[in-house]
């Protein structure tokens, strides 16, 4: 297979099954009876009947090559599953822009559906969704082209195929720049910060799949692979760069096969969030703007409030033992208690002047004392478990609150053992609730040694306060909870890993 651009637009994304390094997987699959074997043959040819593609440049042109595969799938008579079938490229002509292919049918029902995959590497089978790659590097030679296919589908002829058939790209490439909103003259001054960002989230309609974009700095334009979506569609980016962080929620309809240059005016998120939550009766604070980790030898904050690593990395944390002078900041895997001795070491120096770890005075008055608006009507509506992009965790309430319009209203306000089913917020109800100063301690589980236990399920986060006991090598939670119990008062041992907010005090 020959590009003679960087990436010709006809692409597609890895299944979520993955890639299988078997030719033909028809052997495993086939019914018993094998009477009615067929060869049938078909030419291909490449974006439409030009053979050119929606290119990423004026020239760009896909082109077969000798020794180049191709996957027809089809449905056998006596199974429901669609089995693969293999041919390789004859007959290349015109350029490399057609060729012939002759496939073994064995079994195949007569004018039943069949798809056409090239190259044949791309997928093992139809039985999961049609989609680019989750992850991907943001550059054109390496994610758009790692991500390039040819797709079609069709139904047989009796048992043969259409004497010819084109091949089109089901996905669209979106070439982003992005700017960071803050000119003063009508957008004109506006900075270009594409150079600067390394990472970019790419959450589609109903927020049911996020890709995620990891790159070095460099100039732009950053190229991603998307499914197709459309007018209507809310998409929502979050990106990282600089030491800053950046959002956009949009409408944008993205067609398949087509080519896409995206400048996306963004908003500058700050580290902290809007709502201010007392934790005595005379200090208040702010929350950072996600759970703190540490990757790649930075510290930071997650994008959004809901995210957590759902495993251990040597080289990405966020799940801490408890901090120490022995062993700073919490960043080891030793299992044994007493590792851990020593006196507190606040995270909050790892972000700067002014973060801290709440106390476990301070929690127990934030969940269980303060006054504040009533929600859900519920007085000093204080915190509720939740599920927040389909996570979930525990939602804390800031001293003043209205709940925002066309949101369901929290119920289970202020009870610790409900169900996180009773309050399930998708991505576009949870932004306007965090914009109305709303907290999210997503259940990110917990650490023992290298192996991260009931993520998605328990909700574990360090207090700055020991136990007291020098013996016992504990110390308090900032917050406990699991499906049914929660509490700001609990030990555990040092050695556990667990999460880390970190706070700001404010004045008004």
């Amino acid at each position: 297979m020959k590009f003679f651009s960087m990436a010709a637009l006809a692409l597609m994304g890895a299944m979520i099954t993955g890639c299988s390094s078997e030719d033909n997987l028809a052997g495993n699959q086939q019914p018993a009876k094998q009477d009615n074997i067929v060869t049938v043959t078909t030419t291909i040819g490449l974006g439409g009947g030009d053979a050119t593609t929606r290119a990423l440049s004026a020239i760009g042109v896909k082109t077969f090559a000798e020794g180049d595969q191709i996957a027809l799938f089809y449905v056998q008579n006596g199974s429901s599953d669609r089995v693969k079938a293999v041919a390789t490229a004859e007959n290349i002509s015109a350029d490399g822009k057609s060729a012939t292919f002759t496939f073994t049918l064995t079994n195949p029902i007569s004018n039943s559906f069949f798809a056409l995959c090239y190259p044949a590497a791309f997928m093992d089978n139809l039985s999961g969704e049609l989609r680019p790659a989750l992850t991907q590097d943001g550059t054109l030679n390496g994610g758009v082209k790692a991500n390039d296919v040819g797709y079609a589908t069709g139904n047989l002829v009796e048992t043969d195929l259409p004497a010819s058939i084109s091949l089109t790209n089901p996905f669209a490439v979106v070439a982003f720049t992005l700017k960071d909103g803050k000119g003063t003259d009508d957008k004109a001054d506006d900075e270009d910060v594409t150079s600067t960002i390394t990472e970019m989230t790419i959450e589609l309609p109903d927020y049911s799949r996020t890709y995620t974009i990891t790159r070095s700095a460099a100039a732009g334009p950053i190229y991603v692979v998307l499914n197709r979506t459309e007018d209507t569609d809310a998409i929502n980016i979050n990106a990282t760069g600089g030491g800053k962080t950046y959002t956009k929620i949009y409408t944008k309809g993205y067609a398949a096969s087509n080519f896409y240059q995206q400048g996306l005016l963004m908003t500058e998120k700050p580290d902290f969030l809007s709502g201010v939550f007392s934790v005595s009766g005379s200090k208040k604070v702010k929350f950072s703007k996600g759970n703190l980790r540490y990757a790649s030898g930075t510290w930071s904050f997650f994008n959004n409030q809901y995210d957590y690593y759902t495993s251990y990395s040597a080289d990405a944390w966020d799940h801490f033992g408890w901090s120490t002078s022995a062993t700073t900041y919490g960043m080891s895997t030793s299992t044994t208690s007493s590792t851990y001795s020593g006196s507190f070491v606040d995270w909050g120096a790892t972000m700067g002047t002014g973060w801290f770890t709440p106390s476990k005075a301070e929690s127990t008055y934030l969940f269980n004392t303060r006054s504040a608006s009533t929600v859900g009507g519920t007085s000093n509506g204080r915190y509720a478990r939740a599920k927040v992009n389909n996570v979930q965790g525990v939602i804390l309430f800031p001293d003043t609150y209205t709940h925002p319009d066309g949101v369901n209203a929290p119920t289970n306000v202020n009870t610790t053992d409900a169900s996180f089913d009773s309050n399930t917020y998708t991505i576009a109800d949870w932004t306007k609730m965090e914009s109305a100063g709303c907290v999210f301690l997503p259940g990110a589980g917990y650490r023992d040694g290298e192996s991260v236990i009931s993520a998605g399920i328990f909700g574990a986060y360090w207090s700055a306060t020991s136990s007291g006991k020098a013996s016992d090598y504990s110390a308090y939670d900032f917050v406990y909870y699991h499906p049914t119990w929660l509490s700001p008062e609990f030990t555990n041992t040092r050695n556990l890993g667990f999460c880390v907010r970190l706070v700001r005090q404010v004045t008004e």
